[in-house]
Formats: C-alpha cells, structure tokens, sequence
C-alpha cells in the first residue's frame, strides 16, 4: 500500500456510513472494529450466520448481515439491507476474498472450479455489489458527502507469485477495475481506491502459509488503522459539489471535442 499522509481530523469518519464485506474474521472483522471505534454507521457482510451475530453482538451498533457476495442471486438482498440498516452508504469496502485452491496450487495444476470461485469472490463479487450500490452513492455524493469505494488488493496483484495464480489473477482484475471505476466515477463525486494491506497474521494467510511465523506478519488491527486513515485521507481531499461539477462539464467537453 502506498504511503498515505493523511490529513483528516480525528472526526473525519464520524457519521459516514460504510458497508463491510467479509466482516467476521481477520482484517474485515479488524475494519468493523476500527471504523466502529471511529464513530462510522458500520453494516458488515459475512457468510456465517453464527459469526455475523457474534459479530453484531461483540460490536454494539454494527449490523451485521448474512450473505455470499460471490453468489450473484445474494447481491440484491445484501445491498437491500445494507441501505435499509444504514439509511444510505458513503463508502463500502470490498474486503471478503478468496484464495482459490487450498494448499495453493500451480495453474497448471488449479481446478477450473477453483479459479472460478476466486473470480467469483474477489472480482465479480465487488463489481456486483458496487453496481447495486451504485445508486446509493452517487445519491449521497450529490447531496455533498464525501464517497470511497475501497477494494482490498495484494500485491500478488501485481507481483507473480508461483503457487497464488488463481489468487494473485483476480486481484489484478480487481485492482484494474478499481482503476476504471474512479476514471469513470470520479467526476460525479465517487472515488474508488486499490491498496494493498501487507501480509497479515489472518485466517486466511495461514490457509495459504501454514508454516508461516506470525511475529514476522502484520496485525491486523494495525492495517485496519493504516485503511481507515486512507479512506479518512480520501475524503479529506474530495472535491467539493461544485468542484465535481465543474470535472463532469470539462469532461463531457472534452469527450464532445473528440467527438
């Protein structure tokens, strides 16, 4: 992740609306926390209907909601009830990933079904639930409040790892997609956000790294901190209304010129 300096005051997520996915466990359930903790309308996403509740229960305030997003016909009834929990969304972070094969396999080796889930999770789950949210955020950008979309990369998105192909390809599509959202969102007040955690001390990292010694990984409250910081940086530096306003016209001038 690249270095933030962030400029936003204590307050900064104080109110702001947010949506979690794969909120019960490692650094999701850490975000619920740190976001929670920030004075943030917190609503979280998680598979397990046990681990959600304990979740909602260990974090009073937080709504907690049960949902696959790799799983197209769950998308619609988890953006349903992520609006009607918290009244509207600032930002959402796609965070729920998978690794593909456990143990990690070649790609020569990876089952066509294996590939398909970590694109299904890490890829088309994130474009999904943003394009349902989609609404709901340019709606909150035009009434003048900050909007982030974060996706949580790796930087097996961009280093190839032998072993993490399934993993490490869908979070390069993902990381590319953030890209494309914030040139074709910015303008109407949407930012969008790619960054890489580090390797942590999670459940996932150790399906991946058995054998791995956690002293030498990251917390994962520690890189909930670092991404809280950098959303609260994001929306330090958004343009105002009439700022986005003014980007919108220049660019559909700019696109007529061309035209």
């Amino acid at each position: 992740m690249n270095e933030v300096h962030n400029t936003a005051s204590p307050d900064s997520l104080r109110g702001l609306r947010v949506a979690i996915t794969g909120g019960t466990s490692g650094l999701g359930l850490a975000l619920v926390r740190e976001m929670a903790s920030r004075g943030a309308h917190v609503a979280f996403v998680a598979r397990n209907r046990d681990r959600v509740a304990t979740g909602a229960l260990e974090n009073p305030g937080t709504h907690g909601i049960v949902g696959d997003v790799s799983r197209k016909q769950e998308i619609h009834p988890i953006a349903l009830q992520i609006l009607g929990r918290l009244g509207g969304l600032d930002a959402l972070v796609n965070n729920a990933s998978s690794l593909g094969p456990t143990p990690l396999a070649l790609l020569s080796d990876t089952e066509c079904e294996d590939f398909e889930q970590a694109l299904a999770t890490n890829v088309l789950g994130p474009f999904r639930l943003t394009k349902a949210l989609l609404g709901a955020l340019t709606a909150s950008a035009r009434q003048g409040r900050a909007v982030v979309v974060l996706n949580v990369s790796s930087d097996a998105a961009i280093n190839a790892y032998s072993g993490w192909g399934a993993y490490g390809a869908s979070k390069a599509a993902l990381h590319h997609m953030s890209r494309i959202w914030h040139e074709e969102l910015v303008a109407e007040g949407v930012q969008f956000l790619s960054a890489n955690p580090g390797d942590m001390d999670t459940p996932l990292h150790a399906l991946a790294v058995p054998d791995a010694d956690p002293v030498t990984l990251k917390r994962p409250g520690t890189a909930a901190t670092e991404l809280a910081d950098l959303i609260a940086a994001a929306i330090a530096s958004a343009p105002s209304p009439a700022e986005s306003s003014a980007s919108a016209k220049l660019l559909h001038e700019n696109a007529a010129r061309v035209a």
